[in-house]
C-alpha cells in the first residue's frame, strides 16, 4: 500500500509539473505573438507617417501643378542670393528648383524638399555649403499670401554616399521642415548633399 501511494504521489506531481510547464510555454508564446503585433504595429505607423522611397538625385517627375511646370511657390535663400521658381515637372530649368512630389508642401507638417544644380542651369545651389545654422530661408505661397521662414538646423552634416542603395522617405507628420538638396561633389552625384532647415513663422506677403 505504502508503494502503491508513493507512486500515486510521484505521478501527481509529474503531472503538476508537466502542467507547469505547458502553461508556461501557452505564455511565452502569447507573449511572443503580442511583441511581433506590437512591432508590426510599430511599423506599420512608421511607414504611413513617411513617403513612399525614392532615388534623391533622380526623382520620378510627376507634374501636379500648371501645365507649364510653375508653381506658386517661390524660393528665396538671402545669403547666397537665390530668388527663383519653385517647378514640379523638372530639376533642368534655369532660374527653378524642383519640389519633390513625394514631400509635403511647404509650411506643413513634415518634411518639404527641394531640388536643384550645384554648376548645370542656374547653379542655384552652388553656394549652398556657404550656409551658416540660423541663416534664412523663405518660401512664398501666392496661392495662399503667406510666406514661410525657414533657419538653417544642420548643413555639411548630412552627405549621403549610399543615396542609390538608401532611398529617401520623407517624413509626412511632425515638425515642419524644409530639406534643400544638391549633388555632391559639385558637378558629380557621388552623393547627396542635404542642407536641413524647420519653420520659425509663418506670415502674410507684403
Amino acid at each position: 500500500m505504502g508503494v502503491l501511494m508513493l507512486k500515486y504521489k510521484i505521478l501527481s506531481v509529474a503531472i503538476i509539473i508537466i502542467s507547469i510547464l505547458i502553461c508556461l510555454v501557452i505564455v511565452m508564446a502569447a507573449f511572443e505573438k503580442s511583441s511581433d503585433l506590437n512591432a508590426y504595429n510599430t511599423a506599420v505607423k512608421y511607414q504611413v507617417n513617411k513617403s513612399k522611397p525614392i532615388n534623391i538625385l533622380y526623382p520620378t517627375i510627376t507634374n501636379y501643378a500648371s501645365s507649364n511646370g510653375i508653381t506658386h511657390y517661390r524660393l528665396i535663400i538671402p545669403k547666397i542670393g537665390v530668388d527663383c521658381n519653385v517647378r514640379s515637372d523638372t530639376v533642368n530649368a534655369y532660374n527653378a528648383v524642383y519640389h519633390y512630389a513625394e514631400s509635403v508642401n511647404p509650411g506643413q507638417s513634415g518634411e518639404c524638399g527641394f531640388l536643384s544644380h550645384r554648376t548645370h542651369y542656374s547653379g542655384l545651389f552652388g553656394k549652398l555649403g556657404s550656409l551658416r545654422v540660423g541663416d534664412e530661408v523663405i518660401v512664398k505661397d501666392y496661392s495662399t499670401n503667406k510666406k514661410y521662414t525657414y533657419v538653417v538646423t544642420s548643413n555639411g552634416n548630412d552627405i549621403r554616399w549610399d543615396y542609390q542603395v538608401n532611398p529617401i522617405q520623407f517624413d509626412q507628420s511632425g515638425e515642419a521642415r524644409l530639406l534643400l538638396v544638391t549633388c555632391y561633389p559639385p558637378g558629380r552625384k557621388l552623393a547627396a548633399y542635404i542642407t536641413h532647415c524647420k519653420l520659425v513663422s509663418t506670415t502674410s506677403i507684403s
